[in-house]
């Protein structure tokens, strides 16, 4: 423990203020908004499959890392030494084992190697990954054991979510099985770590708002394939239309509920989460069919 404080406190001694953006620059590419903006392209412009399989291996990755959390519940390194100063710790939320940000990241990037499959890729999403799991330590808020962690779980995740989706993706039988089972896997951690004390609970928020996320995912794929089935077989002007409604619809359900409710419930937090998947992913497709917009 002592050798990765002198290895976070180096970081800090070294630190000047054009590395601090830098290392936050990279740190946003395994955030959310990055990875969202991404999978969207992917699923309404490039190849419907390929964005829904891109999309569950970052979902059980997401689930298993805030599930780990929650078990281990590791504090992070400015909770255990003072002289550590986080820098944009608004990204620290949750405990600390294993890194999420490195774990996204190292999901994403690996499906992405998965799918373009190509030498100069794979070793490109490599140092970016590398470089995500080094901001975080870097920015005070991981240990070095937390980024290596999340690195070969993402990794792992990325790999098992490929196979899983190519291997049951034949029948929407199949298919509707393999996300109830997902989601199945983790349903009962939302019993074993609840809190009546909403202060308590809030360590554990990524893991039910990220379970929310990929519930309004699975519920939207099934009504999708089922009711609409779209393909990317029509004109570029089309599929870029329904990328953007849908990273605006996105962001109308996301940023203007949480404006709009409470933000004092992890029920309401998880209703706001199920309908920013499902309403894009879902409704979307369902509304505009007739519309002929996709």
């Amino acid at each position: 423990m002592q050798f990765e404080f002198d290895i976070i406190k180096w970081f800090q001694d070294i630190s000047n203020g054009f590395t601090d953006i830098l290392a936050e620059l990279i740190t946003i590419l395994g955030e959310q908004f990055v990875i969202v903006f991404v999978i969207a392209f992917i699923y309404f412009v490039y190849n419907k499959k390929l964005g829904e399989t891109l999309a569950y291996s970052v979902f059980i990755s997401a689930s298993l890392n805030n599930a780990l959390k929650g078990i281990f519940q590791a504090s992070r390194p400015f909770e255990l030494n003072k002289e550590i100063v986080p820098k944009r710790p608004e990204t620290a939320t949750g405990f600390s084992f294993p890194s999420g940000h490195t774990q996204n990241g190292a999901s994403f990037f690996t499906s992405l190697g998965i799918i373009i499959n190509k030498k100069k890729i794979w070793i490109t999403f490599g140092i970016i990954i590398f470089l995500i799991a080094l901001s975080r330590v870097y920015l005070g808020v991981h240990f070095p054991h937390d980024v290596i962690a999340g690195a070969a779980l993402g990794i792992g995740c990325a790999f098992l979510g490929s196979y899983l989706y190519n291997k049951y993706n034949d029948t929407i039988k199949h298919k509707v099985l393999m996300l109830g089972i997902t989601a199945l896997i983790f349903f009962p951690l939302l019993f074993i770590f609840y809190k009546n004390d909403f202060n308590s609970l809030s360590k554990f928020r990524d893991f039910y708002t990220t379970y929310a996320l990929y519930i309004g995912f699975a519920l939207a794929v099934i009504i999708e394939n089922k009711y609409v089935n779209f393909t990317c077989n029509t004109t570029l002007k089309k599929r870029i239309y329904r990328f953007i409604i849908a990273l605006f619809l996105f962001g109308i359900v996301n940023l203007g509920l949480k404006i709009l409710l409470p933000n004092n419930s992890i029920f309401i937090d998880m209703f706001r989460y199920f309908l920013t998947s499902f309403v894009p992913l879902g409704i979307f497709p369902l509304l505009f069919k007739k519309l002929n917009l996709l």
